[in-house]
């Protein structure tokens, strides 16, 4: 009886010791989850920061390429009526020239 009992008794010395070996490896894999899940969360608050940074950027660009096209839209304008003055200008002189030629002659 003594054998039995006593085989008994580290039986159960052996699965308490399992249990609590059981018990600290499910602390730690909590702990490891808590701290997963920690790094989750700053790891989608800079997420969403990079992706405000990017629509910030895009914004941005969205702009100066208005701009650009604004800009262009300017020149030809620009261009357009510099030509415009160019050929009135042109056109008046010719025409001043012939009234001062038609009047000098007179």
């Amino acid at each position: 009886k003594e054998v039995t009992l006593q085989m008994i008794m580290q039986g159960i010395q052996s699965i308490q010791m399992k249990t609590d070996n059981i018990e600290k490896r499910t602390e730690n894999i909590e702990k490891r989850t808590e701290y997963i899940e920690k790094r989750t969360e700053n790891t989608d608050e800079k997420v969403e920061n990079i992706q405000q940074m990017m629509q910030q950027y895009e914004d941005r660009i969205k702009s100066i390429e208005e701009d650009i096209q604004r800009d262009k839209k300017l020149e030809e304008m620009d261009t357009r009526l510099s030509k415009v003055e160019r050929d009135r200008s042109g056109r008046d002189g010719k025409w001043i020239n012939q009234n001062f030629t038609l009047d000098f002659k007179i």
